[in-house]
């Protein structure tokens, strides 16, 4: 298996720890760290969003191209290029877009809390605070984990956050990383304590 425990020794790895060992209480120790699979990622909305995204942005080409080769009014060639920039985010301009925004992230894990920090964004998650945690796993070892606390129930919010994400159907989560279920376990074996 490419993804195996000793990912969590990496160079990347150790990397995120340093990034978030500031972030943390005095004390605390980062158990794991690490940054989401960096890269393009297909996932499993895609199947739906790929052949929606080339025909509405095959449609809108087309329809840019047609008035300009008719040489059509002015008005008809400015209506068309908000939808080629729509077609055109969302047939790649979306997979940049999302690498970008996982190039900014670091996941972490205390004994106590789950850290999530995005840019100069910090999220914090008391571990006693979850109440329910969803894996999803590739066949290569990584996938994510979701997770829905007391705090996102009420608020989408924790009181120790100023981090917002839009929330995921469970809640705010890890999202594609290495070795899934080694952090399932870790977390698991950190509530029950």
């Amino acid at each position: 298996m490419k993804n195996d425990i000793l990912d969590d020794f990496s160079p990347l790895s150790n990397s995120a720890k340093q990034h978030l060992k500031k972030h943390v209480n005095k004390g605390e120790r980062i158990i794991w760290a690490n940054r989401p699979k960096q890269g393009i990622i297909f996932r499993a909305s895609d199947g739906c969003l790929i052949p929606f995204s080339l025909a509405w942005g095959g449609f809108a080409i087309f329809w840019e191209s047609m008035v300009i080769i008719m040489d059509a009014p002015i008005f008809m060639a400015l209506f068309g290029i908000p939808f080629v920039l729509i077609g055109l985010y969302l047939i790649i301009g979306r997979f940049f877009h999302d690498m970008y925004i996982r190039k900014k992230i670091i996941y972490g894990l205390t004994e106590k809390r789950i850290v999530i920090k995005r840019g100069d964004n910090l999220r914090f998650v008391d571990l006693s605070a979850l109440t329910d945690i969803q894996v999803l796993e590739k066949k290569d070892g990584s996938g994510s984990i979701l997770f829905n606390s007391k705090f996102d129930q009420k608020s989408n919010r924790n009181s120790s956050s100023n981090l917002n994400f839009a929330p995921l159907s469970m809640g705010l989560g890890f999202d594609a990383i290495p070795n899934v279920k080694y952090v399932y376990h870790q977390i698991e074996e950190l509530r029950n304590l």
